[in-house]
């Protein structure tokens, strides 16, 4: 039984450009001192983020930055475990918590010449981890962005 060719695969052995080595260490400071405010500058303004509680991308600073902030806030005992490379990014494989949920999860991570994220996308595992943060992350934002009564 013969293979069907693979051409259209395109191999990117090797380390990230420079750029994207030094966005990486720039996106670790900030998910490790949770300093949110510095965030924005690591990001393109067309930066595309892809959750796995959603199809679609958000695109743009603000969405990123205001779901990070929160979904962080949730997740307990994050760590990063592994890393590997591309030719513009990196995935990282992560664990944490919720509340009694324990999850691994991956960050795929692209970045473009002047090692700013240009494209950021997160899968977790298992499903009742996703579902878990997705509703915890979603009433945070809500009551963060509700009316107050005055």
């Amino acid at each position: 039984m013969s293979q069907p060719p693979v051409d259209h695969i395109s191999l990117q052995p090797g380390q990230p450009h420079p750029a994207a080595q030094s966005g990486l260490l720039e996106w670790h400071r900030i998910a490790a001192e949770r300093d949110w405010d510095s965030l924005p500058q690591l990001l393109t303004d067309d930066v595309r983020f892809r959750n796995p509680a959603a199809f679609d991308a958000y695109v743009g600073k603000a969405p990123m930055v205001a779901i990070l902030r929160t979904v962080f806030s949730v997740m307990e005992d994050f760590k990063y475990e592994r890393h590997f490379g591309s030719a513009t990014g990196y995935v990282m494989e992560f664990t944490a918590r919720v509340g009694s949920e324990q999850l691994v999860g991956m960050d795929m991570v692209e970045f473009n010449a002047d090692g700013k994220i240009t494209d950021f996308m997160v899968m977790i595992r298992p499903a009742s981890a996703v579902l878990a943060l997705a509703a915890e992350a979603g009433r945070r934002m809500a009551a963060a962005n509700a009316p107050s009564s005055n």
